[in-house]
């Protein structure tokens, strides 16, 4: 019985959270220009702003990462990325 309850007050919390934004989505609908400009004057627009934010600059960090795997492929199809020296020949390297 004490497990029923406790799985029906998280469903009704989460059906709650779920009422929420379908509200706030609803509420963000219909609002005319002048809400608009009170809401964003009043800093309700800035967390926004901080998620794109944050998005810009992490897709800063792929594109370079993903920049410098490609001039990797480049290099080794190139034949660029091995040393030559001693230590790659495999006579060499062995134990007897």
């Amino acid at each position: 019985m004490a497990q029923a309850l406790t799985w029906l007050a998280v469903l009704i919390a989460i059906a709650l959270v779920f009422w929420t934004l379908v509200r706030e989505n609803d509420r963000r609908r219909e609002r005319t220009v002048e809400d608009w400009e009170r809401e964003h004057a009043a800093g309700q627009g800035k967390m926004t702003q901080f998620i794109q934010a944050g998005a810009l600059g992490l897709e800063g960090i792929l594109m370079s990462e993903k920049r410098q795997a490609v001039q990797y492929q480049t290099d080794e199809e190139q034949g660029m990325t091995k040393s030559g020296s001693k230590g790659d020949d495999a006579d060499r390297t062995t134990v007897n």
